[in-house]
């Protein structure tokens, strides 16, 4: 992501500010899950920079189940344009 914010600054990459998420277990709301970061962290994403990976769970004592949810984001480094 890259885009000028003003003149003479651009910016690129988003930083992750919160998550949340929906779980489900037989089509009713078992919990809702919103929040900071991810496992206490706030990565900033950049182009052509590695990946930020990290793993959640919950268990589901039944099936069926599902987990949905999203990531919020701001933009991440702000660069004079040269």
């Amino acid at each position: 992501m890259e885009e000028v914010v003003g003149r003479g600054i651009m910016v690129i990459g988003g930083e992750l500010c919160s998550r949340h998420w929906t779980i489900r277990l037989c089509d009713r709301i078992v919990s809702d899950v919103s929040g900071g970061g991810v496992i206490g962290q706030y990565p900033v994403l950049l182009p052509g920079e590695d990946e930020f990976v990290y793993e959640s769970c919950t268990p589901l004592p039944k099936v069926p189940g599902s987990v949905e949810g999203s990531f919020s984001f701001v933009p991440g480094k702000y660069v004079p344009i040269i």
